[in-house]
């Protein structure tokens, strides 16, 4: 089992108020649980401070490992929560979602952020990555990556990360709209959904 990056708790206070009921998928990327992929004991032990993952797809975040294939595919990409850390905060719960179809979209789309790195994020950037393992080296390592995970990280409501400059606040807006509009184009149209409710599908 690789060692996948510690969120920060940070994420049980986000901002952000995102409507319930829990988001059962976001932007095209549907949330399982942790049980369906063998993942319960792991966060039960050794990620117990990991808040969530975004798993499967040929591209995987840092700290994952190589890409998951089964029978010779691809895991379908999708979202992992930790069953043990939202169990009374939706609001959060639906943040981890977000922060992680954000990481999904951007290793898929080869979105690399061009904002500046300033001295205080540098900062923040080796107190919080240095000596974790695989996914540490990467955001300590990779100014991509570092700037990828900031951007999920503010989507997400974490209130640890440093303030952001204007031009990273406009790439983590470019990064929101872009998950809306994935969001919007993955729900099933009103036939599609009496179809579904009738059990009929499309000839």
């Amino acid at each position: 089992m690789p060692k996948l990056p510690l969120l920060s708790s940070a994420y049980k206070k986000s901002p952000e108020k995102y409507t319930e009921p829990l988001l059962a998928s976001y932007a095209g990327y549907p949330v399982v649980s942790a049980k369906s992929l063998g993942l319960e004991d792991y966060f039960n032990a050794n990620g117990k401070q990991v808040a969530g993952m975004a798993w499967g797809g040929k591209i995987n975040p840092p700290g994952q490992g190589g890409p998951q294939k089964v029978g010779g595919a691809y895991e379908q990409t999708s979202i992992v929560p930790n069953q043990n850390y939202f169990k009374n905060d939706p609001s959060a719960y639906n943040a981890l979602v977000k922060l992680e179809a954000s990481r999904h979209w951007m290793g898929e789309n080869d979105y690399s952020p061009k904002f500046k790195i300033t001295p205080e994020m540098q900062k923040w950037r080796k107190e919080n990555f240095a000596n974790i393992g695989p996914a540490g080296e990467a955001y300590l390592n990779d100014d991509n990556a570092f700037r990828q995970t900031v951007i999920s990280r503010q989507i997400g409501g974490d209130s640890n990360i440093p303030p952001l400059t204007n031009d990273a606040l406009k790439e983590v807006g470019i990064i929101k709209q872009e998950l809306n509009k994935a969001e919007e184009a993955s729900k099933p149209t009103i036939t599609q959904s009496i179809m579904s409710a009738m059990g009929m599908k499309r000839k």
